[in-house]
């Protein structure tokens, strides 16, 4: 079982974890806290304006902002929440984002305490950087990336095995403390070139803990910030600004996922060495959805590669794709609120997002009828026009109805017709009859083709009177005389994946290329239009009735309504979580290794020179094996990074050649 944090105010042991001695805070620190906070809960919402939100900080900012201070029992009146761009790195963010990143809390409904941006703190973190050196806690550093690596990868196996050979630490480590507090400064100055030197706390590289090897604290770019401006060339890092930040801004509980639980050795360790107050430290299992994929790498990828139309197309996670899809902030939060958090990975069917939609969709969502193939129909015993009444909300009438044109010449969907008929259909078919919803029945007399054998037309007469027998179907139509009907195109979405759960290796290959149909030819009656007559806003969402739910695309123009289907009307179960089982993946050992083995037979087939070709945000040049060598921004990747790619260009050589034997 996984266990759920849901509400219920169950105090602070409600978001207690594994607990460090380094993270208890001195009675001096607690009343310093206490007389900023005046006693108020603060938790902080931090993501970093290099990409777009996701429903992934959909979940995370429904724990921040509401879900941890109702698990705590936090009177309304006392809750904070801090939203906090974390925007220490200039070469990845910019305005754009910024600007993103805001709009997608704003829709989502979270009002922040405050806003703040990590650069605006970069004086004092300059300041408290110092003083680490002055403590001789920190030290400037000229190993390259790839020594760092190396000197890391031998902490990590001294750490297992004390007598294994060499050194670990950098030959810079116990430089003197004049020496370092200089050249951090001359860093500053722009003295340096990029990657010519870093400055990095002094931690422990005889930790078990990987994160404690002496982490960079800052590091030279030679790139204006989006917010800061030109001021700096010496940039810290997340690790060194994220606990400090939190402290600074006195955050009671610095929520996170789990990939950062081996960081609270780091976390503390920073803010004991500069004795500054200590948050408490909460992780929760990051999101995951059957049939997507979160990862920020694969979703740019999507992009770039043209998958998908944008950060913004309907069939993306991102909250401007979810929302261009039709998913209300309502039915986003609904659906986080019902899953919960848990410390456990599992897998959330997507049909559960899906189950908030409708049951949202369903009370505010008005009916029209719509056709998206259609075909023409001519009822031949109706001579003028009948306005017939259609609810807006079928199970509520009282909420109102709209007017439709039923005329001699109307157009129903081609899936409502069908030249063989079966006894467990129930639709149009020669000889046979169907309600016209909110009319009458019609009988199909004749079928009119075209020179191809397609259906162009069914002649109909329509029971008026209601003599015959009542038929047990009824279809949804339009008026096919101009001014009574719209033209719409209608873009079905479908899922972006064939597979519940893409594999890390293979998750291009399982693209769906089906996860969208357009209908180009679509109609849709009348009642969608506003009183003046003109075409529904950007984001008004309607029922088709027998089909589903459908949103507004911005692409609409004056000459052309464009429909999103947001979900299918028929909802399948929702399934049950696929919690963790016993090899820790989110899934049972049986359902993993027949994963596994698809994931292999799909490798077989992709030839060694292509594996790494299409990974274009990664890499820019290939040997003639087509291995890497150099990164996406042209510069030659290291040896051992080579060497490691060249390892897993083997092994996929080996499984293509076995596969053509």
């Amino acid at each position: 079982m996984a266990e759920e944090v849901g509400a219920g105010g169950g105090g602070e042991d409600s978001l207690a974890a594994r607990e460090l001695e380094s993270a208890k805070n001195s009675p001096a620190l607690e009343e310093e806290h206490r007389q900023v906070t005046k006693g108020k809960v603060r938790t902080r919402f931090p993501p970093e304006p290099n990409g777009y939100l996701h429903i992934g900080h959909a979940k995370s900012m429904h724990m921040n902002f509401h879900l941890a201070f109702e698990k705590l029992g936090v009177p309304e009146d006392m809750r904070e929440t801090v939203f906090r761009y974390d925007d220490t790195n200039p070469a990845a963010e910019s305005q754009e984002y910024i600007d993103s990143l805001r709009e997608d809390v704003e829709w989502l409904g979270w009002t922040p305490a405050q806003t703040t941006f990590t650069s605006e703190y970069f004086d004092q973190l300059y300041d408290l950087a110092v003083r680490l050196i002055r403590a001789d806690k920190a030290y400037v550093c000229h190993q390259t990336g790839e020594q760092i690596s190396k000197s890391r990868s031998i902490a990590k196996e001294k750490a297992v095995n004390p007598h294994f050979e060499g050194d670990p630490n950098s030959p810079w480590r116990d430089r003197p403390v004049e020496e370092s507090l200089r050249l951090f400064e001359d860093m500053r100055l722009g003295k340096f070139k990029e990657n010519e030197a870093t400055l990095r706390m002094k931690m422990d590289m005889g930790s078990p803990n990987f994160n404690m090897y002496d982490q960079v604290a800052y590091r030279i770019k030679f790139i204006p910030h989006p917010h800061a401006g030109d001021k700096w060339v010496v940039y810290p890092t997340y690790d060194f600004t994220h606990c400090i930040i939190d402290s600074l801004e006195h955050i009671d509980y610095s929520i996170c996922t789990l990939e950062f639980e081996t960081r609270r050795e780091s976390y503390y360790w920073v803010l004991e060495a500069l004795d500054l107050y200590r948050p408490k430290v909460y992780e929760f299992s990051r999101l995951n959805i059957t049939y997507t994929v979160l990862s920020k790498r694969k979703l740019l990828k999507l992009v770039k590669a043209k998958w998908v139309a944008g950060w913004d197309d309907p069939r993306m996670p991102t909250i401007k794709g979810l929302r261009r899809r039709g998913y209300t902030a309502d039915i986003l939060n609904a659906f986080c609120k019902d899953i919960g958090v848990t410390r456990n990975e599992n897998i959330i069917q997507y049909e559960r997002l899906q189950h908030w939609a409708r049951t949202i969709l369903n009370e505010t969502a008005k009916r029209a009828m719509g056709v998206q193939d259609p075909i023409l129909v001519t009822i031949s015993n109706l001579e003028e026009p009948v306005k017939v009444e259609s609810p807006d909300f079928p199970f509520a009438p009282e909420r109102g109805s709209h007017s439709i044109v039923l005329t001699p010449k109307i157009y129903i969907d081609a899936s409502d017709f069908r030249e063989d008929d079966s006894k467990d259909y129930f639709g149009l078919a020669p000889g046979k009859s169907a309600i016209l919803k909110y009319a009458f029945p019609v009988c199909v007399n004749e079928v009119l083709y075209n020179d191809t054998g397609h259906v162009v037309e069914l002649k109909v007469t329509a029971d008026k009177d209601g003599s015959s027998p009542k038929p047990k179907g009824a279809i949804t139509w339009v008026s096919a005389v101009p001014g009574n009907v719209v033209s719409a195109e209608f873009r079905l979405y479908n899922h972006l994946f064939t597979v519940e759960c893409p594999g890390d290796d293979t998750w291009e290959a399982e693209l769906n290329p089906l996860s969208l149909e357009v209908k180009a030819q679509g109609l849709i009656d009348t009642s969608v239009l506003t009183v003046n007559g003109q075409l529904p806003s950007v984001f008004t969402t309607f029922q088709l009735e027998r089909v589903g739910y459908f949103t507004v695309d911005p692409e609409t123009t004056s000459a052309k309504l464009v429909l999103n289907r947001v979900v299918t009307l028929k909802e399948s179960s929702v399934k049950k979580d696929v919690s963790t089982g016993a090899d820790g993946k989110g899934r049972s050992r049986k359902e993993e290794q027949a994963r596994q083995l698809l994931d292999k037979e799909a490798r077989k087939n992709l030839d060694p020179k292509d594996m790494f070709q299409a990974e274009t945000d990664k890499y820019s040049a290939f040997d003639e094996d087509g291995i890497p060598t150099k990164d996406a921004e042209g510069i030659l990747l290291s040896k051992s990074l080579v060497k490691k790619l060249k390892k897993e260009w083997e092994k996929q050589k080996r499984l293509f050649d076995s596969n053509r034997k």
